[in-house]
């Protein structure tokens, strides 16, 4: 039975975990260029669905990344 996990599997996990920390990093201060007819348009609203605007987007964010992350997930099974 052979060892998967190898000195050299182990730098590119480290790679990957380093490359994943520092993109997110570099995107905490990232911030998002609207146009300004939406800016205005969500600027009019009352707090009430400005708030339920970002509980959306959060939720559109988490269901974007699971998709690339279960696609992620299939291609390397596959493999």
């Amino acid at each position: 039975m052979s060892n998967s996990f190898r000195p050299r599997n182990a730098f590119r996990i480290r790679t990957a975990l380093g490359m994943m920390l520092a993109a997110a990093i570099v995107t905490i201060h990232a911030h998002a260029q609207g146009c300004a007819q939406c800016l205005d348009t969500t600027q009019s609203t009352p707090p009430a669905v400005q708030s339920a605007y970002r509980h959306a987007i959060y939720l559109l964010v988490a269901a974007a990344s699971t998709l690339f992350a279960a696609t992620l997930i299939i291609i390397r099974r596959n493999r």
